[in-house]
């Protein structure tokens, strides 16, 4: 008896001694400053030094043995320098090198292992080398890989979340095509572009612009029996950038002379384009339209406050006052972000900056207003106090982002990246980090706006050839085997 019971204490105390031995192995991999040389490599990188970091981390691979840790630190660096630079060729060059390296070194159990796997594929992806990408994104799905690994590599992808095209064409909108052959009938639109969503509150309702009838007019469409409703009827205006009230209840949009059944630009344009627009209300029905306020200038992108007691928006001033000598002073022709009371009261500035300011949104407890700022020619995204004060930025990299929208518990901003050529949706945490892509499709997307619960957002593309509005589910992400099954496509 005495002699089993050795046997099951060493049993025991070996299997004490193993995971005690892995612990120490993923400790000295992934520790938070384990070594003093991984440690001011760290800091060092944070200070923005990052020349000085990669050579500390060279020591730490050369001398303390940290070396997962130090390749994979490197790695990192180099990522940023790809995320600021996406046409930097030698940077995501350094970066796979340095990233596959840790991944050689890294224990099998260490917990970020499949973080370094998802950065290596992510960069094999954006350098187009699908096979090398593929590999690790199946190596990733092999196990039960955790939710946002999933969601990661189907917007990389393509859609991270079910998508389907919203009919918002009327009856009228289709003629009657035939094959050669004359035994095959298909339907195409005859008119060119469907734009500027909004979705309503409860997500029952979607307003929209079309210029089916050479000019831009509004419509409203109930979203489950897509019965349609033209809301605004003027020949000579093109109507576009509406936004539902909080209680559903209202509507404000832009209006401005027409410019020949052109689609008007939905990312943010410079200031000096155009130089007349003007603010509108109405009832969700379409009746009784006002002017917010009647002012010359370009005041555009109304969004409205959460208690629905004001309404943000850009805004350009039409023309300079004239000096005491007579001359004209310096003309300020960018875009500015004001508030004001949605009877046309208290307009107040938010930004004072010699670039273009655009497309505002509110946080969901009113206390924030994020918007698009131009940044050394480039569109990041700021956001400043709903009172004022100095805006903070929180995009860094050379393609322009735009149409940010905050997610109804405040937590994330949904927005457009113009990363490698492309349009495409995104999302990220209310102070910037942690960004993750939505859409990774042919064709542009803009314009996104989401239900008050979260559920859904509406956005415009041309994946269909002319401009469309498309509904994302977020209650039907993609799942793990369609993932497998997509990338077994490829």
């Amino acid at each position: 008896m005495r002699t089993k019971e050795k046997k099951e204490s060493l049993k025991g105390i070996t299997k004490i001694l193993y995971i005690l031995f892995i612990a120490v192995l993923v400790a000295s991999f992934f520790s938070c400053g384990d070594t003093p040389l991984i440690k001011r490599g760290k800091q060092l990188a944070a200070s923005g030094d990052t020349n000085a970091a990669i050579e500390t981390f060279g020591e730490a691979i050369n001398h303390d043995g940290s070396r997962a840790e130090a390749f994979y630190q490197i790695g990192l660096i180099y990522v940023e320098m790809v995320d600021k630079n996406p046409s930097g060729t030698a940077y995501r060059e350094e970066a796979k090198q340095a990233l596959s390296s840790a991944l050689d070194m890294a224990p099998r159990t260490a917990p970020r292992r499949s973080e370094i796997r998802m950065t290596l594929g992510t960069l094999y992806w954006i350098d187009n080398q699908k096979d090398h990408a593929v590999h690790h994104f199946n190596q990733l799905l092999e196990k039960s890989p955790k939710r946002d690994v999933v969601l990661k590599i189907a917007g990389l992808t393509g859609d991270a979340y079910h998508v389907q095209r919203l009919r918002t064409e009327g009856s009228d909108d289709y003629e009657q095509t035939f094959t050669e052959k004359g035994n095959i009938m298909t339907f195409a639109a005859k008119f060119t572009d469907d734009y500027s969503p909004a979705i309503s509150p409860g997500g029952k309702w979607l307003v929209f612009a079309s210029n089916r009838l050479q000019n831009a007019e509004l419509y409203l469409m109930d979203i489950a029996t897509l019965e349609l409703q033209q809301l605004t009827h003027t020949d000579e205006l093109d109507e576009y950038m509406p936004a539902f009230s909080p209680d559903g209840q209202s509507i404000a949009f832009v209006t401005e002379r027409t410019r020949g059944g052109m689609m008007l630009p939905p990312v943010q344009a410079s200031g000096s384009d155009p130089s007349r627009a003007a603010i509108y209300l109405m009832d969700v029905d379409g009746r009784n339209q006002r002017a917010l306020i009647d002012v010359e200038g370009a005041d555009r992108a109304p969004v409205f406050s959460p208690d629905g007691k004001k309404i943000a928006f850009e805004s350009k001033a039409p023309t300079a006052a004239s000096t005491d000598d007579g001359n004209d002073a310096e003309i300020d022709d960018t875009l500015e972000i004001y508030v004001i009371d949605i009877d046309g009261t208290n307009k107040t500035q938010l930004t004072h900056n010699n670039v273009d300011d655009g497309h505002p949104t509110w946080s969901p407890n009113g206390k924030q207003i994020a918007f698009t700022s131009m940044v050394e020619n480039i569109y990041q995204i700021f956001v400043v106090n709903a009172t004022g004060g100095t805006a903070k930025q929180l995009t860094f990299s050379e393609a322009s982002h735009y149409h940010p929208t905050f997610t109804p518990d405040g937590k994330r901003i949904i927005y457009i990246s113009s990363g490698d050529n492309h349009y495409t949706i995104w999302m990220m945490n209310a102070d910037g980090k942690n960004k993750t892509q939505l859409t990774n499709h042919i064709g542009a997307h803009f314009e996104p706006s989401i239900s008050r619960d979260g559920k859904k957002l509406v956005f415009s593309s041309d994946r269909s050839d002319h401009m469309r509005i498309y509904l994302m589910d977020f209650g039907q992400p993609i799942q793990q085997e369609e993932l497998k099954a997509r990338l077994a496509g490829l």
